[in-house]
């Protein structure tokens, strides 16, 4: 099972979708489908149940990730509130044992030579990132119009390490 800690999320963008409960799977299924149809190289997904830590329940998220950026991840969750849709991602590294405790030993951030990348991989993750998130609006807006709320006002801005434009 795979674990989302605070501290290692970089960027985070997330909406709620009024009166779309029971669209979460569509929206897995879709991203799924898109995903395998634009066939981005060393991309490879699943769904999977993940937690924030030990003794905590766990959610189903679509666990994207990239071989060439291994310590990166995309974590795409859609649930039921109520009658609503959350939906969103996270964006988050994970280090090594080592490497993290070297990292906040030298810079006092246990992620900090992680997020020190060269600028073909942040170009890399900027673009897989952004493929991501576009894929994310575009079909939440679909859901958006079926439900007949207005996506005007939705808040496509993430937040954090490598903002979306």
């Amino acid at each position: 099972m795979e674990s989302i800690r605070a501290d290692r999320v970089l960027e985070h963008w997330m909406t709620i979708v009024e009166n779309a409960s029971g669209s979460g799977e569509r929206l897995y299924t879709t991203l799924e489908e898109e995903l395998k149809k634009i066939n981005i190289p060393q991309v490879t997904w699943s769904r999977g149940d993940v937690n924030m830590g030990v003794m905590t329940r766990a959610r189903e998220f679509l666990i994207v990730k990239h071989a060439g950026l291994r310590e990166f991840g995309i974590y795409i969750f859609a649930r039921d509130v109520g009658t609503h849709l959350d939906c969103g991602w996270f964006l988050t590294v994970t280090p090594g044992s080592f490497k993290r405790m070297f990292s906040k030993k030298m810079t006092g951030d246990p992620n900090a030579l992680s997020q020190n990348i060269g600028v073909f991989s942040q170009q890399d993750l900027s673009a897989w990132k952004h493929i991501l998130h576009r894929m994310m609006v575009k079909h939440i807006r679909e859901i958006m119009r079926e439900v007949k709320m207005d996506d005007a006002g939705m808040n496509t801005q993430s937040k954090g390490y490598l903002s979306v434009w």
